[in-house]
């Protein structure tokens, strides 16, 4: 058997970055995951990676059950194996994005669980902390806390008028629709049309006033590992 995350590959005493094998389920199969061994303190594994659009994100919600792309690369570690990183104890989720200016940002939320790969539905996102703004619970219509995760060909989201997967070309936990989406699609910078890009709702200068031209992120990488992570001490 192989370790379940990248937090119990860092306890022994593996500390650099790089793709490791994991095994998130004792009884599924393993899988190659990218570790951040760094990032305050390190110990953490990747679930997701933007930074050149190399990768499509509209994809359909067996793709997002299973994952796609590359942990060399710009990928989706998959709901499946996000439901058994977080199906015991407490975990954290670090969310890092990079614009086109070279301004970088994070949030941290202390506590981040995903219910069954079935559901997919983020439960416990709380106590959020840092300075790229909490756009996960951003207002009442636009709470990604505790929403199930919808694709274009399933669509669970509270919008009654559509289907948010489909609207945006985007698999991710919808409200009705969005304060956020990392998951959608990858354009340079600037943009016009519907706001259908890698957005972060609470960051700054996301449309311009005078063009109505919207402002999609360079790069974005979210990450977990458990509440109680101490490394090797």
């Amino acid at each position: 058997m192989h370790p379940k995350d990248c937090a119990e590959i860092y306890r022994l005493g593996i500390k650099e970055d790089g793709i490791y094998t994991i095994q998130p389920d004792l009884h599924g199969p393993a899988l190659e995951a990218k570790c951040d061994m760094e990032a305050v303190g390190g110990g953490w594994t990747v679930i997701q990676a933007r930074h050149d659009g190399s990768e499509d994100f509209n994809r359909t919600w067996e793709e997002y059950r299973q994952g796609f792309g590359s942990p060399l690369g710009e990928h989706w570690l998959g709901n499946a194996a996000l439901y058994a990183l977080t199906a015991t104890g407490q975990h954290q989720l670090r969310i890092e994005l990079e614009d086109w200016h070279q301004q970088k940002r994070h949030a941290t939320y202390s506590n981040f669980r995903v219910a069954s790969e079935m559901q997919s539905k983020i439960i416990q996102l709380t106590s959020y902390l840092e300075h790229a703004g909490n756009a996960l619970s951003y207002s009442k219509r636009y709470n990604h806390d505790g929403r199930f995760f919808s694709t274009s060909d399933r669509d669970n989201d509270r919008y009654t008028a559509g289907n948010c997967g489909q609207y945006y070309g985007a698999g991710w936990w919808f409200d009705a629709c969005l304060a956020a989406n990392l998951n959608g699609h990858y354009y340079r910078g600037r943009y016009s049309g519907v706001t259908n890009g890698i957005y972060w709702g609470t960051w700054y200068i996301l449309t311009d006033g005078r063009t109505g031209e919207r402002y999609s992120f360079k790069r974005v990488e979210m990450k977990t590992r458990p509440k109680n992570f101490l490394g090797l001490s």
